[in-house]
């Protein structure tokens, strides 16, 4: 289903996938009827009826426009056009914005293809029924839009040489720094988020608890502020190393004082992320290896470049507590 601007051929055409507007004219007059707005529901039904009495051949398309027309009638089209004006860097160089369905919430997001000329969107058809709602998360789409077509960003699919669930972490850790500074950017012009400051925050902690809490609240506070831009490259180094993290952060004038610096270089690494020496990801972390001088020693002898900060895992440490008899 592809749509223009009235009078305007130099609009990106918005393509929308014909079971995503299936299910939002569902799901929309349904709305209606149960609010005693029967008018517009029966006559969707009834016209929906008379198509079954033509050929079958010509059914589908005549269902998908029947949806086309019910979906502007019902002023779900409208949001798309409103907030691309919003965006005039994306309309200026994509053609075709590609609206997809998302089976969830979660599974919203968009992404940029073919250089740059094509858009594609992932929503949840009960997002348009909510209203607001929709307008949220295309706002919160297209800002990300925009960093991808922003040469200065740097965005690029990235190919991971790790394991699946150390993958999935950085990914996720990636994804929450990107979305609270499209979240802070939006706050700070005024215009509505998906969520609110203190949402992000609270998801912030949930992923660095190890943190020590003024280090951690001073990151945040720059990342929401974003007053020097991050880059997808620096955010790729701070999903993988949370002293990266710090470190990106305090060069760009956070006012981390070294002490606290000094404090998180403590930290050792977080859960999830590899052990230097199996290479495989844990959660279960040494914290202290005791008067362990010599297991240090034999670590180090068989990984020169291995430090005490980068830490290692129980399965590793009960071996070398093995070899050096203290286990």
């Amino acid at each position: 289903m592809a749509e223009h601007r009235p009078n305007d051929k130099k609009s990106a055409e918005i393509i929308y996938d014909p079971q995503l507007v299936d299910g939002i004219v569902y799901k929309g007059l349904a709305e209606r009827e149960r609010n005693g707005d029967i008018a517009l529901y029966e006559e969707y039904h009834e016209l929906r009826n008379d198509i079954y009495e033509i050929e079958q051949e010509l059914r589908p398309k005549r269902f998908r426009d029947l949806d086309r027309d019910f979906f502007h009638r019902l002023g779900y089209g409208r949001f798309l056009l409103e907030i691309l004006d919003e965006y005039p860097d994306v309309t200026e160089v994509v053609e075709e914005v590609h609206v997809r369905r998302a089976t969830t919430k979660q599974n919203e997001g968009s992404n940029v293809v073919d250089d740059g000329k094509k858009v594609v969107i992932r929503l949840y058809s009960d997002q348009f029924i909510e209203g607001q709602e929709i307008c949220k998360v295309l706002r919160h789409e297209l800002m990300h839009v925009a960093d991808m077509l922003d040469e200065g960003f740097g965005y690029r699919a990235e190919l991971f040489q790790c394991s699946p669930m150390e993958e999935r972490i950085i990914k996720d850790r990636y994804g929450l720094f990107w979305d609270i500074r499209v979240d802070g950017r939006l706050h700070g012009e005024g215009r509505e988020t998906i969520a609110t400051k203190e949402e992000r925050k609270k998801e912030f902690v949930s992923f660095f608890r190890k943190i020590p809490e003024k280090t951690r609240d001073l990151i945040f506070e720059k990342l929401w502020e974003g007053k020097e831009p991050l880059t997808h490259h620096k955010m790729i180094d701070m999903s993988k190393d949370v002293n990266k993290l710090v470190e990106v952060v305090s060069k760009s004038g956070s006012g981390i004082s070294s002490d606290l610096e000094e404090e998180v270089e403590k930290i050792g690494p977080l859960p999830g992320t590899i052990c230097p020496l199996c290479r495989f990801p844990t959660s279960d972390w040494v914290e202290d290896l005791g008067t362990g001088e010599e297991i240090v020693k034999m670590i180090k002898a068989d990984f020169p470049d291995w430090g005490a900060h980068d830490g290692v895992c129980v399965r590793c440490a009960e071996y070398y507590k093995l070899r050096a008899g203290t286990w």
